[in-house]
């Protein structure tokens, strides 16, 4: 990820509203990374990049014990908190890097990451780390925000995000993650699409983006192609849909 104190800066003082964040906290993707992650009760279960612990917590009551790894306190912090609120006593909490995991080899049957991936510094020893702590029979479960394979899109989505956000680094296409699953041995599967409506307002106000990216992000919006407006269906707001993507990766055998 980005630096550890670039994040905390980041996302520290909005732990509490990244949780209540609709999104976040209740998106359509959790029921189908549940179903995806095929669960026995039995597995050991790392989330990279937890945040306020949403995935964690939802699938602490489906695993034996689950970790939630994320490099910010105050986010940690939130999750467990919410852990607390809700009865769960099998999520742990611990800081740490998805490029430098604090786990030994072959320790968890499962490991999640759900819209954090994008602020991987270096996503290729993030999935080197990942398939390390995977055990040979594990399911590596990846949600995150991608890129059409379009290079006017691409270069338009990772211009917007960038202003909007200082920690954020990319949004990769399919295409390229699954060349990344691919690096490490890991089958690749393409689960589920679908589409985020943001409120630009909205969308600001959570990464506390500056008054000037937010008229430079204005005016990213007003003078975009028809193509990539209609692609992005951005309105004369400024509100915009954001593809995301369930990736699913196995160890080959």
């Amino acid at each position: 990820m980005a630096t550890s104190r670039t994040i905390e800066e980041q996302f520290g003082p909005v732990a509490a509203e990244y949780a209540a964040f609709d999104y976040h906290a209740s998106g359509p993707d959790l029921a189908v990374l549940l179903e995806a992650a095929r669960m026995s009760g039995r597995e050991r279960v790392l989330d990279v990049g937890s945040g306020p612990g949403n995935t964690a917590l939802l699938l602490a009551p489906q695993a034996s014990r689950v970790v939630a790894l994320d490099p910010t306190g105050p986010m940690l912090a939130e999750g467990r908190r919410r852990a607390i609120e809700r009865g769960l006593d099998n999520v742990g909490f611990e800081r740490g890097m998805a490029e430098d995991l604090p786990f030994p080899e072959d320790h968890f049957d499962r490991v999640t990451s759900r819209q954090s991936a994008h602020h991987y510094a270096d996503v290729q020893a993030a999935m080197r780390e990942i398939a390390r702590v995977l055990t040979a029979d594990g399911r590596f479960l990846l949600i995150d925000s991608v890129s059409p394979e379009d290079d006017e899109f691409d270069a338009f989505l990772d211009r917007i995000e960038r202003l909007r956000d200082p920690t954020h680094v990319r949004n990769h296409r399919v295409s390229e993650w699954r060349a990344f699953f691919d690096d490490v041995g890991f089958d690749f599967e393409e689960r589920a699409m679908w589409t985020l409506r943001l409120d630009f307002d909205a969308w600001v106000a959570r990464s506390r983006t500056s008054l000037d990216a937010v008229a430079s992000l204005r005016a990213c919006f007003r003078e975009a192609s028809a193509r990539a407006r209609e692609r992005f269906d951005v309105d004369r707001h400024g509100n915009w849909s954001l593809p995301i993507s369930l990736m699913v990766g196995t160890p080959r055998r």
